[in-house]
């Protein structure tokens, strides 16, 4: 089964990707405007925008030339539930009239708010083991929202309509994060960019991937373009500090009082004594095991809803086939960023850690059977069986 991901990467695939690109360099993929139909469209963004009632002036925001437009002169008072009855939000009418001068639209955090865009920021998420945030950008011709800056996030952006060129410049920021020493002024980031080393045009379909930390800038060169782009934050040693401070309190010596007027001697001594406390802390079993919690609950899912399963309506449970079928000899399970990947060499789909060990029964075996795998796997309920037999044979593991 090809993931929407993966639809995306083609004619790339997902290990080589991982492998070559992720975190190294820049890949821009073409697409066609079927790719990203499904995730956004111009009508699309009409209806997203047309909740008024979601919107707010953090998540959206307006740019012209590179400087943002005050809120007070595109949001007005709204009807709305609480306080006076009323909200300070965007207008519909006057964000249209800033953007027929020119003004770029940032939609902020948009990932739960349409089901393709949900889709891929869940997809991202699996795949690279990160967290995602999908903010939407709307842009006029040659006007900018924003100069060459970094992210501190790996970047995929979606191009979903009309046309936009980018800048990829020769420098990238070694391992930033979101803190003031990597917050630079307009000309200091113009400054650390460098020289343009390429140029990317961006057409409805194309994907395009950015490392974090390398420098970039775009500019639309057609009215209307707009792009998604997906920031994907992974997890790093920082995120873990708080296991040292959750031991830490627990240590009589950490919450002692610092000797009074102490001097540099003094110091030196306390600051020894807490290097030592904050390596038996990290060294201990307890906080290889809090670490590794962490860095499996670091990705979140962008949930749906199915109302119909709560009222007696979903769908009938698919039912058990009987029969034994063939294994595929050409398809198979292989490890891909420490999880398992079912394969065929060209296509890749990662398999859920949940039927991580029935898929590996069924593809070590020459033939399986609805009986077999149900006798294998007693816990599993003849449903479950028959969605998983139905889902092998969709992916040509089982025919």
């Amino acid at each position: 089964m090809t993931t929407l991901f993966d639809s995306l990467l083609a004619p790339l695939d997902a290990e080589t990707f991982f492998r070559d690109i992720f975190g190294k360099q820049h890949l821009h993929v073409k697409g066609t405007p079927e790719r990203s139909a499904a995730i956004m469209t111009l009508a699309g963004l009409n209806t997203l925008m047309s909740m008024t009632s979601v919107w707010s002036p953090q998540t959206l925001k307006l740019f012209i030339d590179r400087k943002p437009v005050p809120a007070v002169d595109y949001c007005a008072r709204a009807l709305a539930l609480g306080g006076d009855g009323t909200a300070f939000r965007p207008d519909p009418d006057l964000v249209q009239d800033w953007i027929g001068k020119g003004a770029s639209v940032i939609l902020n955090d948009i990932d739960a708010l349409a089901p393709g865009v949900r889709q891929l920021a869940n997809e991202l998420q699996e795949a690279t083991g990160g967290r995602s945030q999908a903010n939407l950008y709307f842009s006029m011709s040659q006007r900018q929202a924003f100069g060459p800056h970094c992210d501190v996030h790996e970047v995929f952006a979606l191009h979903c309509n009309g046309e936009k060129v980018w800048n990829i410049y020769e420098n990238r920021e070694d391992t930033p994060v979101n803190h003031p020493s990597f917050q630079f002024g307009d000309a200091e980031r113009e400054r650390r960019a460098g020289k343009v080393a390429e140029q990317v045009r961006m057409q409805p379909g194309d994907l395009l991937y950015i490392p974090r930390g390398r420098y970039h800038d775009a500019l639309a060169s057609e009215n209307g373009a707009l792009h998604i782009a997906f920031g994907v934050t992974l997890p790093k040693p920082l995120d873990l500090l708080g296991i040292i401070w959750e031991a830490a309190v627990q240590d009589p010596e950490m919450r002692a009082d610092l000797p009074h007027k102490a001097d540099k001697d003094a110091l030196a001594k306390v600051l020894k004594k807490m290097g030592k406390s904050v390596g038996e802390i990290l060294a201990s079993k307890g906080a290889q095991q809090t670490a590794a919690k962490a860095v499996a609950a670091w990705p979140y899912e962008f949930k749906s809803y199915d109302l119909g399963s709560r009222l007696g309506s979903a769908p009938a449970a698919p039912q058990v086939e009987a029969g034994n079928y063939k294994v595929s000899k050409t398809v198979r399970v292989v490890q891909q960023n420490g999880r398992p990947v079912l394969t065929d060499g060209k296509q890749h789909v990662e398999v859920p850690r949940d039927i991580t060990r029935q898929v590996r029964f069924i593809m070590s075996r020459d033939t399986v059977s609805a009986a077999s795998l149900k006798s294998q796997f007693p816990e599993m309920s003849e449903a479950a069986v028959a969605e998983l037999i139905q889902n092998m044979k969709a992916m040509r593991a089982i025919a």
